[in-house]
């Protein structure tokens, strides 16, 4: 998904919709707000941790990937490098992120060939998102929290059970005027999950070659066992696209866990690869 990197900006629709909400047990803590033009809601088993100091960790990371990837502020490196400016001044861990993010993104587009770092970065953040889900979940595991669900914007990374349950998803139904959720999901082992759509953000996902979006194609979900921001891109990708059967034949050949949501004359169809399924199961 895109990043809309300012805290105080309304947060986007949701692609993914957290079904697990906070359980009235006291074992899991929850901690919410906004970043990156977003909402962020991440929860963790709070056994024996000192809250303040991963609140600390998280907002600590949110304000690293902001200085790195919004091509929103001015300052971050990405703009620096947009705007061919030295970016000597920006700390090691500021630049490694930077890199991390450009290696997935080429990685992402070998696979899905819709993706694309444009000369001027305007697409560059399309990971970042799923890229902080995870620097957060690396900090969780130093931490030695091992059962946390991490939602940054819809982009998910779900580890260990909530309370003794698996955790649980649901991916919205993504048909215009109609809220509901179109699916849900039990993820029974440790997942990443990322989705992308133009259906409640008009056109902030171009085509390849500039190409318009075919309005059947409504959403893509791409799961990944270990990378967010892998199925972030990915899912981009995949939607860059624009056509189901451009999408179909990609996920197929590459076979890649995906869930592709479409319009077939007028009726809401879907595709479920094999890979999804049994990641699923």
């Amino acid at each position: 998904m895109i990043l809309v990197a300012n805290f105080s900006k309304q947060s986007l629709i949701l692609f993914l919709l957290f079904l697990g909400a906070c359980s009235s047990n006291n074992e899991i803590f929850s901690v919410s707000g906004q970043a990156f033009g977003t909402f962020y809601d991440i929860k963790f088993d709070k056994s024996q941790h000192n809250i303040e100091k991963v609140s600390d960790e998280i907002n600590n990371i949110f304000i690293s990937i902001n200085h790195c990837c919004s091509t929103y502020k001015n300052d971050s490196l990405v703009s620096f490098k947009r705007d061919k400016k030295n970016i000597d001044s920006f700390d090691t861990e500021v630049k490694d992120y930077f890199q991390e993010v450009v290696n997935i993104s080429l990685k992402a587009n070998k696979t899905a060939k819709g993706f694309i770092l444009f000369d001027n970065y305007d697409y560059f953040n399309a990971v970042a998102k799923g890229y902080a889900v995870d620097i957060v979940s690396f900090k969780f595991k130093e931490l030695n929290i091992k059962n946390f669900f991490i939602n940054i914007g819809g982009e998910i990374r779900a580890e260990g059970m909530k309370n003794k349950n698996f955790w649980k998803i649901g991916i919205e139904n993504p048909l215009p005027n109609q809220q509901g959720i179109f699916k849900t999901f039990e993820l029974k082992q440790n997942l990443s999950i990322a989705t992308s759509g133009n259906y409640r953000n008009p056109g902030h996902i171009v085509g390849i070659e500039g190409n318009k979006i075919d309005q059947d194609v409504l959403s893509i979900s791409v799961i990944d066992k270990k990378s967010t921001a892998y199925a972030d891109g990915l899912a981009t990708g995949l939607f860059a696209l624009g056509k189901v059967n451009l999408i179909k034949k990609n996920i197929i050949d590459n076979e890649i866990p995906a869930l592709l949501i479409f319009k077939d004359n007028e009726k809401l169809q879907s595709f479920e690869s094999k890979q999804w399924k049994e990641l699923l199961q």
